[in-house]
Order: structure tokens, then C-alpha cells, then sequence
């Protein structure tokens, strides 16, 4: 009869270790579901991360180029304006010159015919 207790008490050790093997297995289980999960979170805060870097970046880049050109065009409105300018200046020289031999034409008309 002790025998049979021993035996008894073994199975009913080995059928608890089972049990325990058991429910820690569950338990690592549920542990590296909740950690997986964690990481998958974590993983798609840093992709939504990312994203917004390279968006703002774009946004940077498109303010840079915009600035860029924009000074361009200033520089060039600029040398532009400069260029009609002269021209301008150079047209009404050469028209206040053409009045001037004009007048100066009249004049001599003028005067010859006065002496006549």
C-alpha cells in the first residue's frame, strides 16, 4: 500500500508540473503577444514618424526653392528695369536731339529768310 501512495503521489507530481508546464507555457504565450504587439505599435509610430519627417522636409524644400526663386525674379525685375531705363534714357536723348537739330533747322530757315 505504500507503494501505491508512492505511485499516487508521483502521478499526482507529475500530472502538477504538467499543469504548471502548462499554464507557464500560456502565460510566456500572452507575454509575447502583449511584447509583439507592443513592437508592432511602437514600429508603426516610428513609420507614421518617418513620414512626417520626409512630408515636413518636402515642405522645407519647397519653401527653400520658392524663396530661391523668388529672389531670382527680384534680381532680374531688377536688372530688367535697369536695362529699360538706359534704353528709355538713351531714346529721349536721341529724341530731344533730333527736336534740338530740328529747332535748330528752323531757326536757320528763320534767319535766312529774315537776312533775305
Amino acid at each position: 500500500q505504500r507503494i501505491e501512495q508512492e505511485r499516487s503521489e508521483k502521478r499526482r507530481i507529475s500530472q502538477f508540473e504538467d499543469m504548471s508546464r502548462l499554464a507557464m507555457n500560456r502565460l510566456a504565450a500572452i507575454v509575447q503577444r502583449v511584447y509583439r504587439g507592443y513592437l508592432g505599435r511602437k514600429s508603426v509610430e516610428n513609420l507614421r514618424l518617418e513620414r512626417q519627417k520626409a512630408a515636413l522636409a518636402l515642405v522645407f524644400l519647397n519653401d527653400c526653392a520658392t524663396e530661391i526663386e523668388r529672389a531670382w525674379r527680384g534680381y532680374c525685375g531688377r536688372r530688367d528695369a535697369e536695362r529699360l531705363r538706359r534704353e528709355m534714357a538713351e531714346f529721349l536723348f536721341l529724341l530731344r536731339r533730333q527736336e534740338a537739330a530740328a529747332e535748330e533747322d528752323e531757326f536757320v530757315i528763320q534767319l535766312q529768310s529774315v537776312q533775305d
